[in-house]
């Protein structure tokens, strides 16, 4: 189906004053509930009608916030026909302005984050792009700015504050909707193709993903020697969206067009298929390049991620004995640590290790070695509350 614009503001005051998530009192959909808008937005132009108010109340069901923050992933617990795609942090790097091109021109509008605060400090804002004009996007602002959807509202002169557009952008959230395919309908009836923006400047066409005549192929890593999950979503916060555990050397066949672009890329996620035609999502970064593949009839259909069944049960093959291999393990400095849900200090943190603290590193031991003592190295570790996470490796030394 299209796409249709619809527009909700944070500062309604149907829910301006309800607390987001679970956060402070302070935490209002009206004061940080941007994040949320735009989700709200997203799903409701994608059919699937919710106002910020209903979607804060289901997100808070399924444990869809971290305090005030949203759980990205967790919106496919909602709906199962809406997918995370990709998150991308661009603190640091130039956005991938052809990533975020090529899904609006398949209909997927995206969500992006920017700097709204003219001081140094970062003061975050997430909005809604939809569509490509020239070297500017057309943009849904939850806080209010211009509410009315008829008419174009150009991202680039609220927020870019003298930078370039690709580093204007600091994170991009990608959605798929497995519903969608009409493309998105734009104001004045115009498309997101083959128009000018307001400043004359032809529009930049949109990326066309080339699909080929069979399927690539990714293999896992030789040195994920403790399988690797495919799950129904890309929470891994429980097992019970593992739909399989393979070991390592299995070629899976890769269900996204561009999902070879993906390969190998930390905190990246692919859809992927087994060859007994379990299908989900796996991290990229445990995985390889393999080969194209002849085109194979579709196995039959497999339930959807909402009722994917728990792992424990009968109805999910059972995961695939990993291979015996090495364990190290680390003690933790003085100083403590923190382990974290992804590489990276801005994600959730999973535990915090005192001094003395010993961790099981579960990642190769010829490749944890190199890691141990050194700052700014993430170790793969399981906590000392079993969760496996990420931690610095400057903060632990050999166990």
């Amino acid at each position: 189906m299209t796409f249709q614009l619809v527009y909700y503001s944070q500062q309604d005051p149907q829910w301006k004053q309800d607390i987001l998530g679970f956060g402070d009192p302070g935490d209002t959909i009206g004061y940080v509930g941007c994040a949320l808008t735009s989700v709200a937005m997203l799903l409701s132009g994608h059919g699937y009608v919710e106002t910020p108010k209903t979607l804060n109340k289901k997100l808070q069901a399924v444990g869809g916030f971290a305090s005030a923050a949203i759980r990205w992933g967790s919106v496919s617990q909602v709906y199962s026909q809406i997918s995370l795609k990709s998150s991308i942090s661009c603190n640091n790097a130039d956005a991938p302005l052809g990533l975020i091109d090529a899904s609006i021109a398949a209909g997927q509008p995206v969500i992006v984050m920017i700097d709204n605060n003219p001081a140094a400090d970062l003061w975050t804002h997430w909005v809604l792009l939809y569509a490509k004009e020239g070297n500017d996007y057309l943009m849904l602002d939850p806080y209010p700015y211009q509410t009315d959807v008829n008419k174009k509202t150009y991202f680039m002169p609220r927020y870019s504050k003298g930078n370039t557009l690709q580093r204007t952008i600091l994170h991009v959230i990608i959605y798929e909707c497995f519903t969608a395919g009409g493309g998105i309908a734009t104001p004045a009836g115009s498309s997101t193709s083959g128009s000018s923006s307001s400043t004359g400047t032809p529009q930049t066409p949109p990326i066309t993903v080339p699909v080929t005549s069979g399927r690539s192929t990714a293999r896992v890593k030789a040195d994920v020697a403790w399988g690797l999950n495919i799950r129904s979503t890309i929470d891994t916060s429980s097992m019970a969206n593992v739909v399989a555990s393979v070991p390592a050397g299995t070629e899976l066949t890769l269900m996204e067009d561009d999902g070879v672009s993906k390969i190998g890329a930390v905190n990246q996620w692919v859809r992927v298929r087994d060859a007994q035609g379990r299908e989900g999502f796996a991290a990229a970064w445990y995985l390889e390049k393999g080969k194209i593949v002849a085109p194979a009839p579709a196995p039959a259909p497999t339930p959807g991620p909402v009722n994917e069944a728990p792992a424990s049960t009968t109805s999910t093959p059972a995961p695939v004995s990993a291979p015996e291999v090495q364990r190290i393990s680390v003690i933790v400095k003085s100083a403590g640590a923190k382990v974290y849900k992804t590489a990276s200090v801005k994600s959730e943190v999973l535990s915090k290790e005192k001094s003395g603290a010993r961790l099981v590193v579960v990642e190769a031991a010829s490749a944890a070695e190199a890691k141990i003592g050194k700052a700014g190295k993430w170790l793969t570790v399981k906590g000392t509350n079993n969760k496996r996470g990420y931690v610095d490796g400057g903060l632990v030394k050999k166990g």
